[in-house]
Protein backbone atom coordinates (compact mmCIF):
# COMPACT_ATOMS: atom_id res chain seq x y z
CA UNK A 1 0.00 0.00 0.00
CA UNK A 2 1.40 3.47 -1.13
CA UNK A 3 1.87 5.55 2.05
CA UNK A 4 2.73 9.39 0.71
CA UNK A 5 3.16 11.39 3.50
CA UNK A 6 3.90 15.60 3.64
CA UNK A 7 7.09 16.77 6.06
CA UNK A 8 6.27 20.27 6.92
CA UNK A 9 8.41 22.55 8.35
CA UNK A 10 6.68 22.64 11.13
CA UNK A 11 7.45 19.14 11.70
CA UNK A 12 3.83 17.85 10.85
CA UNK A 13 3.54 14.53 8.88
CA UNK A 14 0.66 13.91 7.53
CA UNK A 15 -0.91 11.25 4.73
CA UNK A 16 -1.42 13.27 0.98
CA UNK A 17 -4.77 11.88 1.02
CA UNK A 18 -5.54 13.85 4.38
CA UNK A 19 -3.62 16.75 2.95
CA UNK A 20 -5.51 17.43 0.46
CA UNK A 21 -9.01 16.51 1.19
CA UNK A 22 -8.76 18.43 4.26
CA UNK A 23 -10.09 15.50 6.46
CA UNK A 24 -6.97 15.46 8.31
CA UNK A 25 -6.76 16.49 12.01
CA UNK A 26 -3.04 17.13 11.81
CA UNK A 27 -3.50 20.19 9.69
CA UNK A 28 -6.83 21.84 10.29
CA UNK A 29 -7.46 21.61 13.74
CA UNK A 30 -3.97 23.66 14.23
CA UNK A 31 -5.49 26.46 13.63
CA UNK A 32 -9.06 26.31 14.33
CA UNK A 33 -9.63 30.06 14.18
CA UNK A 34 -8.24 29.93 10.38
CA UNK A 35 -8.28 33.17 8.69
CA UNK A 36 -9.30 33.80 5.14
CA UNK A 37 -8.30 36.03 2.62
CA UNK A 38 -11.92 36.77 2.31
CA UNK A 39 -12.07 38.10 5.62
CA UNK A 40 -9.02 39.94 5.44
CA UNK A 41 -10.76 41.65 2.67
CA UNK A 42 -13.74 42.25 4.37
CA UNK A 43 -12.56 43.38 7.30
CA UNK A 44 -9.92 45.80 5.29
CA UNK A 45 -13.36 47.14 2.92
CA UNK A 46 -11.70 46.09 -0.45
CA UNK A 47 -12.08 43.45 -2.78
CA UNK A 48 -10.13 39.61 -2.75
CA UNK A 49 -8.47 40.77 -5.42
CA UNK A 50 -6.84 43.49 -3.93
CA UNK A 51 -5.58 41.83 -1.09
CA UNK A 52 -4.26 39.13 -3.49
CA UNK A 53 -2.59 42.00 -4.93
CA UNK A 54 -1.04 43.38 -2.18
CA UNK A 55 0.04 39.59 -1.10
CA UNK A 56 1.98 39.37 -4.26
CA UNK A 57 3.57 42.66 -4.26
CA UNK A 58 1.82 44.12 -7.56
CA UNK A 59 2.39 47.78 -8.48
CA UNK A 60 -1.20 48.68 -8.82
CA UNK A 61 -2.24 48.96 -6.04
CA UNK A 62 -2.58 52.50 -3.89
CA UNK A 63 -0.06 53.43 -0.92
CA UNK A 64 -2.86 53.51 1.72
CA UNK A 65 -4.90 51.10 0.83
CA UNK A 66 -1.54 48.88 0.96
CA UNK A 67 -0.93 49.84 3.94
CA UNK A 68 -4.63 49.16 5.06
CA UNK A 69 -4.61 45.99 4.18
CA UNK A 70 -1.22 45.11 5.32
CA UNK A 71 -2.23 45.94 8.72
CA UNK A 72 -5.31 43.91 8.57
CA UNK A 73 -3.38 41.31 7.48
CA UNK A 74 -0.66 41.36 10.70
CA UNK A 75 -3.57 42.32 12.87
CA UNK A 76 -5.57 39.19 12.03
CA UNK A 77 -2.37 37.37 11.92
CA UNK A 78 -3.30 35.78 8.28
CA UNK A 79 -1.33 33.09 6.86
CA UNK A 80 -1.79 32.69 2.80
CA UNK A 81 -2.51 29.22 1.61
CA UNK A 82 1.48 28.07 0.21
CA UNK A 83 0.26 25.70 -2.40
CA UNK A 84 -2.66 28.27 -3.64
CA UNK A 85 0.11 30.82 -4.25
CA UNK A 86 2.49 28.23 -5.62
CA UNK A 87 -0.08 26.99 -8.34
CA UNK A 88 -0.38 30.66 -9.09
CA UNK A 89 2.88 31.55 -9.72
CA UNK A 90 4.45 28.17 -10.91
CA UNK A 91 6.32 27.91 -7.65
CA UNK A 92 5.06 25.02 -4.66
CA UNK A 93 8.71 24.88 -3.44
CA UNK A 94 7.48 21.76 -2.65
CA UNK A 95 9.88 18.50 -3.37
CA UNK A 96 9.10 14.82 -3.32
CA UNK A 97 11.27 12.21 -1.62
CA UNK A 98 10.64 8.64 -2.52
CA UNK A 99 13.32 6.30 -0.61
CA UNK A 100 13.47 2.42 -0.01
CA UNK A 101 13.14 1.61 2.87
CA UNK A 102 12.34 4.15 5.94
CA UNK A 103 13.51 1.48 8.60
CA UNK A 104 16.76 1.09 6.94
CA UNK A 105 19.66 3.17 9.10
CA UNK A 106 20.97 4.44 5.98
CA UNK A 107 17.71 5.65 4.45
CA UNK A 108 16.49 7.35 7.06
CA UNK A 109 20.58 8.93 7.83
CA UNK A 110 19.78 10.32 3.65
CA UNK A 111 15.84 11.72 4.35
CA UNK A 112 17.15 13.48 7.87
CA UNK A 113 20.07 15.17 6.28
CA UNK A 114 17.94 16.14 3.24
CA UNK A 115 15.04 17.33 5.09
CA UNK A 116 17.28 19.36 7.03
CA UNK A 117 19.30 20.85 4.40
CA UNK A 118 15.89 21.73 2.32
CA UNK A 119 14.13 23.94 4.99
CA UNK A 120 17.10 26.18 5.25
CA UNK A 121 15.86 27.54 1.49
CA UNK A 122 12.38 27.34 2.29
CA UNK A 123 11.13 24.06 1.06
CA UNK A 124 9.56 21.27 2.03
CA UNK A 125 9.06 16.97 1.32
CA UNK A 126 6.85 14.97 0.68
CA UNK A 127 8.19 11.51 1.65
CA UNK A 128 7.19 8.13 0.03
CA UNK A 129 8.75 4.76 0.79
CA UNK A 130 8.84 1.84 -2.11
CA UNK A 131 9.20 -0.77 1.35
CA UNK A 132 11.81 -2.36 -0.51
CA UNK A 133 9.73 -2.41 -4.15
CA UNK A 134 10.94 -0.50 -6.85
CA UNK A 135 7.69 -1.30 -8.91
CA UNK A 136 5.64 1.30 -6.80
CA UNK A 137 7.82 3.93 -7.50
CA UNK A 138 5.65 5.33 -10.92
CA UNK A 139 2.64 5.43 -8.89
CA UNK A 140 4.66 7.83 -6.55
CA UNK A 141 5.52 9.99 -9.44
CA UNK A 142 1.95 10.02 -10.69
CA UNK A 143 0.95 11.09 -7.49
CA UNK A 144 4.09 13.43 -6.91
CA UNK A 145 3.61 15.09 -10.34
CA UNK A 146 0.01 15.57 -9.89
CA UNK A 147 0.90 17.89 -6.58
CA UNK A 148 3.04 20.19 -8.77
CA UNK A 149 6.69 19.03 -6.87
CA UNK A 150 9.64 20.76 -8.18
CA UNK A 151 12.37 18.09 -8.17
CA UNK A 152 12.82 14.87 -6.59
CA UNK A 153 14.76 13.07 -4.85
CA UNK A 154 15.65 9.29 -4.85
CA UNK A 155 17.20 7.45 -1.68
CA UNK A 156 17.20 4.26 -3.05
CA UNK A 157 19.43 1.22 -3.97
CA UNK A 158 20.37 0.83 -7.85
CA UNK A 159 18.46 -1.76 -10.51
CA UNK A 160 18.75 -0.72 -13.85
CA UNK A 161 16.24 -3.26 -14.35
CA UNK A 162 13.42 -0.70 -13.26
CA UNK A 163 14.89 2.63 -15.10
CA UNK A 164 12.01 3.33 -17.75
CA UNK A 165 9.98 5.44 -15.28
CA UNK A 166 13.02 7.46 -14.18
CA UNK A 167 13.75 8.33 -17.97
CA UNK A 168 10.23 8.97 -18.20
CA UNK A 169 10.52 11.34 -15.35
CA UNK A 170 14.26 13.24 -16.52
CA UNK A 171 12.42 13.80 -20.65
CA UNK A 172 9.55 15.54 -18.94
CA UNK A 173 12.09 17.84 -17.61
CA UNK A 174 11.57 17.31 -13.75
CA UNK A 175 14.67 18.02 -12.08
CA UNK A 176 15.96 14.37 -10.04
CA UNK A 177 19.17 13.46 -7.80
CA UNK A 178 19.60 9.74 -7.15
CA UNK A 179 21.79 8.75 -4.05
CA UNK A 180 23.61 5.20 -4.74
CA UNK A 181 21.69 4.81 -8.33
CA UNK A 182 23.63 4.86 -12.13
CA UNK A 183 22.52 4.34 -15.49
CA UNK A 184 25.25 4.14 -17.82
CA UNK A 185 24.92 6.58 -20.58
CA UNK A 186 22.26 8.97 -18.58
CA UNK A 187 23.23 12.09 -16.99
CA UNK A 188 21.70 12.12 -13.58
CA UNK A 189 22.87 14.34 -10.66
CA UNK A 190 24.21 11.45 -8.28
CA UNK A 191 25.35 11.56 -4.87
CA UNK A 192 26.87 7.85 -3.56
CA UNK A 193 29.61 6.16 -1.24
CA UNK A 194 32.72 5.06 -2.57
CA UNK A 195 31.42 1.48 -1.67
CA UNK A 196 34.64 0.23 -3.26
CA UNK A 197 36.95 1.53 -1.32
CA UNK A 198 35.01 0.89 1.43
CA UNK A 199 34.65 -2.85 0.81
CA UNK A 200 38.86 -2.89 -0.12
CA UNK A 201 39.18 -0.44 3.44
CA UNK A 202 37.19 -3.90 5.57
CA UNK A 203 39.26 -6.25 3.65
CA UNK A 204 42.44 -5.02 3.96
CA UNK A 205 41.89 -4.36 7.63
CA UNK A 206 41.72 -8.34 8.43
CA UNK A 207 44.34 -8.72 5.64
CA UNK A 208 46.68 -6.29 7.86
CA UNK A 209 45.49 -8.23 11.04
CA UNK A 210 47.51 -11.26 9.62
CA UNK A 211 43.55 -13.26 8.21
CA UNK A 212 43.90 -14.98 4.72
CA UNK A 213 40.90 -16.84 4.46
CA UNK A 214 38.49 -14.50 4.83
CA UNK A 215 34.23 -15.13 4.25
CA UNK A 216 32.12 -12.33 3.48
CA UNK A 217 28.53 -11.68 3.72
CA UNK A 218 27.12 -9.50 0.83
CA UNK A 219 24.03 -7.51 0.48
CA UNK A 220 21.27 -8.48 -1.79
CA UNK A 221 22.45 -8.57 -5.80
CA UNK A 222 19.96 -5.97 -6.94
CA UNK A 223 21.85 -3.30 -4.83
CA UNK A 224 25.11 -1.44 -6.17
CA UNK A 225 26.30 -1.12 -3.25
CA UNK A 226 26.77 -4.59 -2.86
CA UNK A 227 28.80 -5.32 -6.18
CA UNK A 228 30.64 -2.58 -4.94
CA UNK A 229 31.74 -3.68 -1.68
CA UNK A 230 32.49 -7.25 -3.10
CA UNK A 231 35.09 -5.48 -5.82
CA UNK A 232 36.35 -3.83 -2.86
CA UNK A 233 36.88 -6.99 -1.18
CA UNK A 234 38.59 -8.98 -4.05
CA UNK A 235 41.06 -5.63 -5.18
CA UNK A 236 42.10 -5.94 -1.60
CA UNK A 237 42.88 -10.08 -1.86
CA UNK A 238 44.91 -9.99 -4.99
CA UNK A 239 47.64 -7.64 -3.88
CA UNK A 240 47.92 -9.99 -0.94
CA UNK A 241 47.75 -13.07 -3.31
CA UNK A 242 44.73 -14.25 -1.78
CA UNK A 243 42.66 -16.37 -4.37
CA UNK A 244 38.68 -15.56 -3.16
CA UNK A 245 36.91 -18.43 -2.29
CA UNK A 246 33.19 -17.96 -3.98
CA UNK A 247 32.52 -20.98 -0.92
CA UNK A 248 33.24 -18.91 1.64
CA UNK A 249 30.63 -16.02 0.35
CA UNK A 250 26.89 -16.37 1.57
CA UNK A 251 24.29 -14.07 0.63
CA UNK A 252 21.69 -11.86 3.07
CA UNK A 253 19.31 -9.16 2.78
CA UNK A 254 20.72 -6.15 5.28
CA UNK A 255 18.76 -7.60 8.21
CA UNK A 256 19.98 -9.32 11.09
CA UNK A 257 18.25 -12.74 10.25
CA UNK A 258 19.94 -12.71 6.73
CA UNK A 259 23.53 -12.58 8.56
CA UNK A 260 22.90 -14.89 11.07
CA UNK A 261 21.48 -17.63 8.51
CA UNK A 262 24.27 -16.53 5.95
CA UNK A 263 27.08 -17.33 8.40
CA UNK A 264 25.26 -20.57 9.41
CA UNK A 265 25.48 -21.62 5.89
CA UNK A 266 29.47 -20.61 5.51
CA UNK A 267 29.70 -22.93 9.11
CA UNK A 268 27.95 -25.78 7.68
CA UNK A 269 30.25 -25.92 4.69
CA UNK A 270 33.53 -26.54 7.45
CA UNK A 271 35.75 -24.79 5.49
CA UNK A 272 38.63 -22.91 7.65
CA UNK A 273 38.43 -19.14 7.83
CA UNK A 274 39.39 -16.94 10.98
CA UNK A 275 37.52 -13.61 9.77
CA UNK A 276 34.35 -11.95 8.23
CA UNK A 277 33.57 -9.02 6.38
CA UNK A 278 29.84 -8.20 6.45
CA UNK A 279 28.06 -5.86 4.23
CA UNK A 280 26.48 -4.13 6.55
CA UNK A 281 26.70 -3.82 10.72
CA UNK A 282 23.10 -5.49 10.86
CA UNK A 283 24.18 -8.56 9.20
CA UNK A 284 27.84 -8.52 11.53
CA UNK A 285 25.59 -8.42 14.62
CA UNK A 286 23.42 -11.40 13.13
CA UNK A 287 26.97 -13.46 12.33
CA UNK A 288 28.39 -13.16 15.64
CA UNK A 289 25.20 -14.65 16.94
CA UNK A 290 25.79 -17.66 14.86
CA UNK A 291 29.09 -18.13 15.44
CA UNK A 292 28.86 -18.33 19.45
CA UNK A 293 26.11 -20.57 18.58
CA UNK A 294 28.54 -22.91 17.26
CA UNK A 295 30.94 -22.50 19.73
CA UNK A 296 33.61 -19.67 18.07
CA UNK A 297 34.80 -16.67 20.17
CA UNK A 298 34.90 -13.34 18.32
CA UNK A 299 37.09 -12.29 18.38
CA UNK A 300 39.29 -14.74 19.80
CA UNK A 301 38.23 -17.08 17.20
CA UNK A 302 37.10 -15.49 14.42
CA UNK A 303 37.42 -11.77 13.65
CA UNK A 304 34.32 -10.03 12.11
CA UNK A 305 34.19 -6.45 10.55
CA UNK A 306 30.96 -4.77 9.70
CA UNK A 307 29.87 -1.38 7.60
CA UNK A 308 27.82 1.45 8.07
CA UNK A 309 28.60 2.34 11.65
CA UNK A 310 24.91 2.19 13.15
CA UNK A 311 24.63 3.07 16.39
CA UNK A 312 24.32 -0.38 17.63
CA UNK A 313 27.71 -1.18 16.64
CA UNK A 314 29.29 0.68 19.50
CA UNK A 315 27.38 -1.31 22.03
CA UNK A 316 27.38 -4.50 20.75
CA UNK A 317 29.39 -7.58 22.06
CA UNK A 318 31.82 -7.01 21.20
CA UNK A 319 32.06 -3.98 19.90
CA UNK A 320 32.08 -3.88 15.95
CA UNK A 321 34.64 -2.78 13.90
CA UNK A 322 32.96 -1.33 11.00
CA UNK A 323 33.40 1.11 8.18
CA UNK A 324 31.43 4.23 8.51
CA UNK A 325 29.39 6.36 5.71
CA UNK A 326 28.22 9.62 5.82
CA UNK A 327 24.78 9.33 4.93
CA UNK A 328 23.78 12.41 6.61
CA UNK A 329 25.89 14.19 4.32
CA UNK A 330 24.69 12.30 0.92
CA UNK A 331 21.62 13.38 1.69
CA UNK A 332 22.27 17.02 2.52
CA UNK A 333 24.37 17.50 -0.79
CA UNK A 334 21.60 15.55 -2.85
CA UNK A 335 19.41 18.04 -1.30
CA UNK A 336 21.86 21.08 -1.89
CA UNK A 337 22.03 19.67 -5.92
CA UNK A 338 18.48 19.17 -6.26
CA UNK A 339 17.70 22.79 -5.20
CA UNK A 340 20.68 24.25 -7.72
CA UNK A 341 19.10 22.27 -10.53
CA UNK A 342 15.83 23.94 -10.08
CA UNK A 343 16.86 27.72 -9.49
CA UNK A 344 19.45 27.23 -12.49
CA UNK A 345 17.59 24.91 -14.76
CA UNK A 346 20.47 25.28 -17.04
CA UNK A 347 22.82 23.55 -14.35
CA UNK A 348 25.23 20.21 -15.55
CA UNK A 349 24.20 17.31 -13.87
CA UNK A 350 27.46 15.99 -12.09
CA UNK A 351 27.91 12.59 -9.68
CA UNK A 352 29.41 12.72 -6.21
CA UNK A 353 31.72 10.21 -4.31
CA UNK A 354 31.99 10.86 -0.66
CA UNK A 355 34.69 8.47 1.13
CA UNK A 356 34.39 6.02 4.05
CA UNK A 357 36.46 5.90 7.22
CA UNK A 358 37.60 2.78 9.06
CA UNK A 359 36.23 2.20 12.85
CA UNK A 360 38.46 0.46 14.93
CA UNK A 361 36.97 -1.16 18.26
CA UNK A 362 36.97 -4.63 19.31
CA UNK A 363 35.80 -7.37 16.66
CA UNK A 364 39.04 -7.76 15.03
CA UNK A 365 42.10 -8.58 16.45
CA UNK A 366 45.52 -10.00 15.18
CA UNK A 367 45.80 -13.51 13.98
Amino acid sequence: MLALTVALPIAVTVTIAEAFTGKSNSIISMNAKHITIGQVAEKAGVSIQTVSRVLNNRPDVAPETRQRVQLIIAELDYQPYALARGLASRRTRTLGLITFDFNDYSFTQIVTGAENEIRKYGYFFMLGSTNCNPKDEPEYLRLLTERHVEGILFARAGSESDKEHLLNLQNSGVPIVTTGFYLPGVDFTVVDINNVDGGKKATQCLIDHGHKQIAMITGPQYAKSTHDRTKGYREALRPAGIIPNPQLVAIGDWSYRSGYQAMKTILDKQLPFSAVFAHNDRMAIGAILALREAGKRVPQDISIIGYDDMPEAEFADPPLTTIRQRMYEVGELAARLLIQLIEDPTATPTQHLLETELIMRSSCVRR
